[in-house]
């Protein structure tokens, strides 16, 4: 029997959750297999579904039945019907602001058309290649933006690079572009503007571990009013008035603006943190809020996760990747993953903010879970400090359970390279139930808890037989998956441990 062609839909991309009532369905493929899940968006080939588990999904037009496709393009008219066009700023009443100006000065109107090439260029990026931007391969999106991959798996995917110069958009310099994706799919493009982490004239405080001149802090505060009048004014003269937008965490960042722009299923989300930073993200347009996975569902996922490799490595390899760069943002970094890899979303510019990070880039573990210990809560999460002597064992009991554990330690000199030695040799290897750690017990020895390197990183797995665990650092893909023995560990450890528990 040939496979029913699907009905075209009146738009390239089209989120429609949370524009029309659309409840959990049946899903039938033209060889007769089910699934239940919700329709959450459509383009002219695939529908975008999501499952009770709060999984998402992309099933193929050409491979749903007659009945699934006639659903999907009735859905996508129905919608389409109830979606604005962009404001035009000629007939919009005129917002009270930074954006005044440009919009009295009859910037052109919003683009009427959806034509692709007007975002791209309103933004001064190679955004788009056609008018929907959520069913393009992640890494194609990440070549045409100039991003460097720092980190991909089954699972997540991410791409992020600190220009130099930066980066002009919208009148501002972006000092960082990052591009965030999950099971195959881009979720956001954020641009870091004037921030605390990357701002050039703090880059010695984090060097020299000192404060900014008074001088320094006047031309930041300067640069972030700057930036965010620039951004505010380029969207407003060409998509009209935006909406005021909550803030991801809520009452915890009350000095927080954020505005909202639409354009034909694109987001854009202006914020600006009072002495902090301004952003700018891309994000699908009227996206639902995660579904909250329960506690059952977590502890499943968590399991599921564990890779057992021959030779007795027990490794949770999944967990995505955050390239820090080089400010001080081992904590807000190595939380953001832990976070996104239980489904919580997270940024580390954000946790950074919320977690009152210094200008050497520093943050406690203790601030940082006292900022975050409501938002992780409305996910239905915990944040638990647990404490252990560092043996393959106790770091056994939590991986076995799928769960990562942040560990505050001492990054010193002769720990990365005894960390690198021992890893480069340990790929070597061609049987791992054979293989020893290279480093010496006077190696180890050698080893000291200085409070000048102190940081955060992930413990990611064990291996009972050699007696190593392996650790995840904030820094790029390179630093994925290092081994190094649980003894040399034990020597730079701060006895700082952190799990998120349900």
């Amino acid at each position: 029997m040939p496979v029913a062609r699907p009905r075209r839909l009146l738009l390239a991309g089209l989120t429609l959750l949370g524009l029309l009532p659309l409840p959990a369905r049946t899903w039938t493929d033209t060889q007769g297999r089910t699934l239940e899940a919700e329709l959450v968006s459509a383009t002219p080939t695939a529908a975008n579904v999501r499952r009770a588990d709060g999984r998402t999904l992309t099933l193929s037009l050409a491979q749903l039945c007659a009945a699934d496709q006639a659903f999907v393009a009735e859905a996508a008219a129905a919608a389409a019907k109830a979606i604005p066009a962009p404001a035009d700023p000629q007939t919009t009443a005129t917002p009270a602001g930074p954006a005044t100006e440009a919009t009295k000065a009859g910037a052109a109107a919003a683009p009427g058309s959806g034509d692709f090439n007007e975002f791209n260029t309103l933004l001064g990026l190679p955004v788009l290649t056609d008018a929907q931007l959520w069913d393009d391969e992640p890494a194609a999106v990440a070549r045409r933006l100039k991003l460097t991959v720092e980190g991909k798996n089954a699972y997540f995917e991410g791409y992020r690079a600190y220009p130099k110069p930066p980066r002009p958009v919208l009148g501002a310099d972006a000092l960082m572009i990052a591009l965030q994706a999950a099971e195959g799919r881009v979720t956001s493009i954020l641009l870091q503007f004037a921030n605390r982490g990357d701002f050039p004239g703090f880059q010695h405080c984090v060097v020299d571990r000192s404060q900014p001149s008074a001088g320094e802090l006047k031309a930041f505060e300067k640069a972030l009013k700057s930036d965010f009048t620039a951004l505010t004014a380029a969207l407003t003269a060409k998509l009209g008035e935006p909406k005021r937008e909550r803030a991801l965490f809520g009452g915890l960042d009350a000095g927080r603006l954020s505005l909202r722009w639409e354009w034909y299923g694109h987001a854009l989300l202006v914020s600006q943190d009072q002495g902090q930073m301004v952003m700018l993200k891309i994000v699908p347009a009227g996206k639902a809020k995660s579904a909250q996975l329960g506690d059952d569902q977590v502890r499943r996922m968590f399991k599921e996760r564990i890779s057992r490799r021959p030779g007795g490595d027990v490794l949770l390899d999944q967990i995505p990747m955050v390239n820090q760069g080089p400010k001080g943002y081992c904590v807000p970094a190595t939380f953001e993953r832990y976070l996104r890899y239980a489904g919580i979303p997270a940024d580390m510019y954000e946790l950074a903010a919320c977690g009152g990070n210094n200008f050497s880039g520093g943050t406690s573990f203790h601030a940082m879970t006292q900022g975050l210990a409501n938002y992780v809560t409305r996910h239905g999460r915990g944040l638990e400090k647990t404490e252990f002597e560092l043996t393959v064992q106790s770091v056994a009991r939590y991986i076995d359970q799928g769960r990562p554990i942040m560990w505050g330690m001492f990054s010193t000199k002769d720990y990365n390279d005894l960390a690198d030695a021992n890893s480069t040799e340990r790929k070597k290897a061609t049987d791992l139930a054979k293989w020893k750690p290279t480093p010496t017990a006077k190696e180890i020895d050698r080893l000291y808890p200085d409070p000048e390197s102190a940081h955060a990183c992930l413990i990611i797995g064990y291996n009972r037989a050699s007696k190593e665990i392996a650790v995840s650092d904030s820094w790029g893909p390179r630093f994925q998956e290092r081994w190094i023995p649980a003894a040399a560990a034990q020597k730079v450890s701060q006895g700082e441990y952190w799990v998120l528990g349900w």
